[in-house]
């Protein structure tokens, strides 16, 4: 049965794949143009927890400082006091959560029992970078930490895997409530492009991912700020402040492997701990999706969430 459950799976995500990605992947610079117009105006509406989940997860708000006003999603099934899973969802910075979002936080709250918290963050072509962390710092001291958590776990897939580690890195520099662990799925860490050539190399296996649209839409996304600000790629940042409990997944046929590689290489370089996992054959934010090492990640992923957890009436 389980056999059967996964083989259905995979060929949904191959049929999700060949229909939603094949287009954008060939898009000329008019047609990427016109996709960030449409997503401006998605993006104005409100995000709806697809049916299947609904009664999972319930939804506040946050108005930040600079009055953005943001959706919270938090998944209801885990009720552990202690320790707190803050998700950040991927979608090149102009997609809202899918499906799979919703799907992978699901399972992964179950496995953990932990809540998890998911803030729909401002988007391009709306907003900009700095926008974006001056609303994720405010949200993160004004509203996460007055949780009363006693652990903090930051996560993220593809551009959510992006804002993980910026968040990492000024929450250790502004001397806030200390995160327990990160775990990036997919990040892009290095959105100067540095090694450029290599992502081309492996540009003909990645199903989901064109690098030349990727630059275009990142390139907006900076705003005024340089290309190696911290903030746009925090592999320049200070990634010695990650915790010892870092996990990297990611898949051999992505483009964004380049970036994986370049973050394995910094934290070698600075003596700092990282669990890195790549797995052959498989494509851009796998672990998301209902495949078989989808399933596998996510196991890995729950064990790492777990590793010096607070227990009630442990001591800290």
């Amino acid at each position: 049965m389980e056999e059967g459950f996964v083989s259905a799976g995979k060929k949904f995500t191959e049929r999700y794949l060949q229909v939603m990605f094949s287009t954008l992947k060939d898009a000329t610079l008019e047609q990427v143009q016109e996709e960030l117009e449409h997503c401006r105006n998605i993006n104005r509406k409100p995000v709806r927890v697809p049916r299947l989940f609904r009664k999972h997860f319930s939804e506040t708000a946050f108005q930040a400082a600079n009055g953005f006003n943001m959706q919270v999603f938090w998944h209801n099934d885990g009720h552990d006091r202690d320790n707190l899973i803050l998700y950040f969802h991927g979608g090149a910075c102009i997609y809202q959560p899918v499906f799979f979002h919703w799907r992978f936080i699901h399972d992964l709250a179950i496995r953990t029992h932990y809540p998890v918290v998911m803030p729909v963050y401002p988007k391009y072509p709306e907003y900009h970078c700095a926008d974006n962390i001056a609303v994720l710092l405010d949200f993160y001291e004004q509203y996460v930490m007055k949780q009363g958590f006693k652990r903090i776990i930051l996560m993220g897939d593809s551009f959510g895997g992006n804002i993980s580690m910026v968040m990492a890195q000024e929450i250790a520099k502004r001397g806030l409530q200390p995160i327990s662990a990160l775990v990036l799925m997919s990040p892009c860490v290095d959105n100067a492009f540095t090694r450029r050539d290599q992502m081309k190399a492996l540009q003909p296996l990645d199903q989901m991912i064109k690098l030349e649209r990727m630059e275009t839409i990142m390139g907006g996304w900076r705003g005024e700020l340089p290309a190696k600000h911290p903030w746009v790629s925090p592999i320049y940042g200070d990634v010695s402040t990650f915790p010892d409990n870092t996990m990297l997944v990611f898949g051999s046929n992505e483009i964004l492997k380049v970036d994986a590689l370049l973050l394995v290489e910094k934290m070698q370089e600075l003596g700092k701990p990282i669990q890195a996992m790549e797995f052959e054959g498989m494509f851009h934010t796998f672990p998301l999706f209902p495949v078989k090492e989808g399933f596998q990640a996510i196991r890995a992923i729950a064990r790492h969430c777990e590793r010096n957890e607070v227990k009630r009436g442990n001591p800290i």
